[in-house]
């Protein structure tokens, strides 16, 4: 959640603006490559918060919003795709670069995968150029409406600056207090701990799952921001900025993952065990997670990040269940 400007005598909310500003500058966009043609055809859904503020004479633009679109292709060969790509954060305080864009495809079939890698290759470059525009045209937009101190207007851009600071999210700590997972510290004493079990319904196929998992790209648009994973075994991963690491143990596609799994304050060099299992169902897919090891008093704080952090987050970022 954003702050509100501190230290101003106005600011407006331009949520609804940005609404249809990306409708209008991001639908229809299009990529082609040798008879392959890919766009985007809707505008889904925009949420969260965008603001125009002033500050100490400075026009300063705060934002932090989910972007999902739907996309739709034809290859040369008459083969028709659409997919969705879901942007979980555009925002202030995150350069251009850093976007994560994560390309589904619906009925995904073999011969639709030239058009996926399309929207990857060619499309989403378009698209992060005309995000990296949006801060400068809302002030284009909005300045006139922003009153500095003495009652006059703003006028133009002078001034203008994408606030980077007063803002706290939870995966952009600047301190990392995780020791990387292949240089743990042994603990000095035995930690007395427990375990956790937990069955989650999830409205996606196995593969899906288990792929949301381990895929990089995908770690990085539900946990909303950078992450290191890799399927090779005895590997180390990496996420919430350093607050949760271990080792990839053991993978078995679609049907399980075994990873030691620590958080930042634990005692140091103590790894949990976490087992994922994933049952296939008819209309959806249960994750059976069982974690031992968990330190005794850390049982709630680790159960509601689970929730939080993965479960949930996962759910909105994919659609993959209804979010309670």
């Amino acid at each position: 959640m954003l702050t509100t400007c501190s230290s101003i005598r106005v600011n407006k909310n331009c949520l609804p603006w940005s609404q249809k500003y990306f409708t209008e500058t991001l639908e229809g966009l299009k990529a082609e490559n040798q008879g392959d043609i890919v766009e985007i055809s809707k505008m889904v859904e925009t949420d969260g918060d965008v603001e125009l503020c002033q500050r100490k004479g400075k026009l300063i633009t705060i934002f932090d919003v989910r972007i999902q679109l739907a996309w739709k292709g034809t290859a040369k060969d008459g083969t028709e795709a659409t997919g969705k790509i879901n942007i979980p954060e555009v925002a202030h305080d995150t350069d251009e670069d850093d976007y994560v864009f994560d390309v589904s495809i619906d009925n995904d079939k073999p011969e639709k995968q030239v058009l996926r890698d399309l929207v990857k290759k060619k499309l989403v470059p378009i698209l992060r150029t005309k995000l990296a525009a949006f801060s400068g045209d809302m002030i284009k937009n909005h300045s006139s409406d922003v009153y500095i101190e003495g009652g006059a207007k703003t006028t133009g851009q002078s001034g203008v600056t994408k606030e980077r600071s007063n803002v706290t999210h939870i995966n952009k700590s600047s301190t990392n207090t995780a020791a990387p997972a292949d240089a743990a510290v042994p603990s000095a004493k035995k930690v007395n701990s427990t375990t956790l079990d937990e069955v989650v319904d999830f409205q996606t196929s196995a593969h899906e799952l288990y792929e949301t998992l381990l895929d990089p790209q995908r770690v990085m648009a539900w946990t909303r921001g950078p992450a290191k994973i890799s399927r090779d075994i005895d590997s180390p991963y990496e996420m919430f900025n350093g607050n949760v690491s271990g080792k990839i143990l053991e993978l078995v596609p679609d049907k399980k993952i075994v990873q030691s799994w620590r958080l930042g304050n634990w005692p140091a060099g103590h790894y949990s065990t976490v087992t994922f299992e994933f049952d296939q169902g008819s209309d959806g897919t249960q994750l059976r997670v069982k974690q031992t090891g968990v330190p005794l008093g850390e049982e709630d704080t680790t159960r509601n990040n689970w929730n939080g952090y993965y479960w949930r987050a996962i759910k909105q970022t994919f659609g993959f269940g209804a979010v309670f």
